[in-house]
């Protein structure tokens, strides 16, 4: 997928999770939407900054750390760490959701500098 074809992704998930992110009963599949969302900005940002990105999520982090992405790589598996905690658990709290906004936020805001 190209560079811009990440970044539609990414918008298009989070103009999703927009629209239901107010009715708690979603907040599994919001917390995923962010998630995928990040995933795709990450995906953005390392092919346009550094030539390349991951096509997985798995080992995304020790990805980013060998561009020299080490805060990024943080970020992301926090996110992560919150992505398991609601799609798997019972972590699906405000807290939770709040948290999955922030770091997507802190992902979109790194990935568009």
């Amino acid at each position: 997928m190209l560079p811009d074809m990440h970044r539609q992704a990414a918008e298009e998930l989070e103009a999703a999770v927009a629209a239901i992110q107010a009715d708690a009963q979603f907040a599994r599949l919001v917390i995923e939407g962010r998630w995928a969302a990040a995933f795709h900005w990450i995906a953005y940002r390392t092919q346009t900054q550094h030539g390349r990105h991951q096509d997985s999520h798995a080992r995304l982090g020790t990805f980013l750390r060998s561009l020299g992405e080490a805060a990024s790589a943080e970020v992301w598996e926090r996110l992560d760490q919150v992505r398991q905690g609601g799609l798997y658990g019972t972590k699906t709290s405000t807290p939770e959701v709040q948290l999955s906004a922030k770091l997507l936020g802190d992902i979109r805001t790194w990935a568009l500098s």
